[in-house]
């Protein structure tokens, strides 16, 4: 079964922040434990700058896409690449939306955190695999449409924690999927638009159907522009599992962006639209409920990690 979600927002981005990360972070990969050091050390001059100087506040609180932040890391050599969000706030959900992207309602991030800069892919998943973890889903169907930097699809929501757990002992963060909260915060990238580009989406901008369901296929990650935060494929490509349990509307949905979930829910939510889906589904706020063990070529998966 399937619902939707889309939003008007209001944000607050900081911009501070950004230009702290952008100076205090490589931008190529880096050994483990080196960018965890350098991703600390920018936060905690960000937020001392923020606490420090009001004109920062003033200016962290303006809407501007163009402040966000790109930088870049990678805690192990067949790690995802991560990108550094900035701390914020947004309305999520959506007046114009279905039943379930409503009450819009404030969303505050509080602190910076590192989301995928691309969707998992088949080579990342592979070498959890190699590595030894993975076990309960090691080989998961590329549906004969190429493996390396495709997503990897046939993910069903109950085994990608077989990845999260590999990925997290081999690095010693905690690697987690994001909050449903999160995940919109970041496909938005500071707009208030139905898609991170504008109100209207093309086929140059992202992998979704051409009116012919069932004619396309998965494409390589990063084949299409990133959003002004630099995360690829937010729009399209796979459907992205995220943490939370499906629930009917906003109303119980938490307002500092952690996850709404109980014990043994039976619907989880995907975000993002894919590749088989018209442009109306690809919206950064619509919502799409699916049960956790289904394991199809439309859903795939982004990693997310605190910066603590």
């Amino acid at each position: 079964m399937r619902y939707q979600i889309a939003f008007s927002t209001t944000w607050a981005l900081g911009a501070v922040l950004a230009a702290a990360l952008a100076g205090g972070v490589a931008a190529e990969p880096a050994p483990q434990g080196l960018s965890d050091q350098s991703v600390a050390g920018a936060v905690h001059l960000a937020e001392a700058q923020l606490q420090s100087d009001p004109a920062a506040v003033a200016q962290a609180e303006t809407p501007s896409a163009s402040s966000a932040s790109g930088t870049t890391f990678r805690d192990c050599a067949e790690c995802p690449e991560m990108v550094v969000v900035p701390a914020g706030k947004f309305m999520m959900g959506s007046e114009d939306g279905a039943d379930d992207e409503k009450p819009v309602h404030e969303v505050v991030i509080a602190k910076p955190f590192a989301v995928g800069k691309f969707e998992v892919t088949f080579e990342e998943y592979d070498a959890c695999a190699a590595g030894g973890g993975c076990v309960n889903h090691q080989h998961p169907s590329d549906a004969g449409w190429g493996r390396g930097r495709h997503p990897v699809i046939a993910m069903p929501w109950m085994w990608v924690s077989g990845y999260l757990e590999w990925l997290s002992q081999k690095t010693g963060k905690h690697y987690r999927l994001l909050t449903e909260a999160e995940w919109e915060y970041a496909a938005r990238a500071g707009t208030t638009t139905k898609y991170a580009f504008g109100d209207t989406i093309t086929h140059d901008q992202a992998n979704f159907s051409a009116g012919k369901q069932g004619q396309g296929r998965t494409v390589e990650v990063g084949s299409y522009p990133p959003n002004a935060w630099g995360l690829y494929d937010m729009h399209g490509n796979v459907w992205e599992w995220v943490e939370d349990c499906y629930e009917v509307d906003y109303e119980k949905a938490p307002a500092d962006g952690s996850a709404y979930v109980y014990p043994r829910c039976p619907t989880r939510v995907a975000r993002g639209g894919s590749w088989d889906y018209e442009a109306d589904d690809l919206r950064s706020s619509l919502r799409y409920a699916v049960r956790p063990y289904y394991g199809v070529d439309e859903i795939g998966f982004r990693v997310a990690r605190s910066l603590e």
